[in-house]
């Protein structure tokens, strides 16, 4: 009898043992294996009976599951599961599950002002000013001001990232005093700033990117939305079940309703019945906002346009029944509505 810990073994078991459960209508169980890290080793040893060896399931989950998750529940239900499935090894058991979250060195993004590819430019340019002055390159009085901006830009990022800015040299100065002491050659000089930033770089290179996708405006001044989008975007990949794709619209909802408080102001933009718009009621307000901001018989096509995908967005999001491709048809009509209003706002 091949041994739990053989992963090839396990891997049909724990197979099984999934369609065990969508079987039971328990596909919350099954779907919490289907995204977890499932693995087995044998922790305890019994010699009555021939010897029975008892088996951990440790089951390790993203964070945001984890959280949700009652624990003993699920972890005795998993346990029960695989032994069903395992009646015929009489001398191997499950004896318990243990479900943990995943460590995780994912750099969230959503932390931050702007995307990888930027925080990693503005690194470069620090590196090679460093490399270009104390290589025979430019004066440092001539670079100094953009040096100590970006220092200061890229050192506050890697802070909200939690990542150690290994480069100490706020001046340009600074680090004048450090070559001219202790480094004769430009190639010494050379070799310790890449050193220094070294390990830097591939953090940032190799961290995984949660950037928006689906939106191509600036969304530095709306940080709200912004993680509002990203938190959308998480949900939408993970979403597998009515329950899920329900949580999603009522998470666009919230989002237009934070998007209309934004751009309305009610002196600017009257309603257009003339009754009080309430701050919850965001299909009016942005109606509101359409019509002032889209006035005039040239915007009529952007604004029937801007009329339908707000109505749209919100008719979706109040949807009770819901399916993959509905909630998909929603979040697609939400960051449409998001994408067109950045656009009137001027965030380009």
């Amino acid at each position: 009898m091949a041994s739990f810990e053989n992963k090839d073994f396990f891997k049909l078991v724990l197979s099984t043992a999934k369609e065990l459960l969508k079987a039971q209508n328990k596909n919350n169980i099954a779907s919490i294996l289907n995204n977890a890290n499932v693995s087995a080793i044998q922790t305890d040893y019994d010699n009555w009976n021939g010897g029975i060896n008892f088996y951990t399931v440790y089951v390790d989950v993203d964070v945001t599951e984890f959280v949700k998750l009652e624990l003993t529940s699920v972890e005795e239900e998993i346990v029960e599961t695989l032994n069903t499935v395992t009646r015929f090894a009489e001398n191997e058991v499950f004896s318990k599950a243990i479900i943990s979250p995943q460590l995780s060195s994912k750099t969230d993004w959503s932390l931050v002002d702007f995307s990888k590819e930027e925080l990693l430019k503005r690194v470069d340019y620090l590196k090679n000013t460093m490399i270009a002055v104390s290589t025979g390159g430019p004066q440092i009085q001539t670079v100094e001001r953009e040096y100590k901006q970006t220092y200061s830009i890229v050192n506050s990022q890697l802070k909200k990232l939690d990542i150690e800015n290994p480069n100490h040299y706020e001046s340009l100065w600074s680090w004048y005093s450090k070559w001219s002491a202790d480094f004769r050659s430009y190639r010494e000089r050379r070799d310790y700033i890449n050193e220094i930033y070294k390990q830097l770089i591939t953090i940032l290179s190799e961290a995984e990117d949660a950037r928006i996708v689906d939106v191509n405006i600036n969304l530095s001044s709306w940080d709200k939305i912004r993680r509002s989008i990203i938190e959308i975007k998480r949900r939408e990949k993970q979403a597998q079940n009515e329950e899920q794709y329900q949580a999603l619209g009522m998470l666009c909802r919230e989002l237009i309703i934070t998007l209309a408080q934004t751009v309305y102001n009610p002196e600017k933009h009257k309603p257009i019945d003339g009754t009080e718009i309430s701050k919850t009621d965001a299909q009016r307000m942005l109606e509101s906002y359409i019509q002032v901001i889209l006035a005039g018989n040239k915007s009529e096509e952007l604004r029937a346009y801007a009329k339908t995908t707000n109505k749209l967005a919100n008719a979706l999001t109040h949807k009770r029944t819901a399916t993959k491709k509905e909630m998909m048809l929603c979040t697609t009509a939400t960051l449409a509505l998001i994408n067109f209003i950045g656009v009137l706002e001027d965030k380009i």
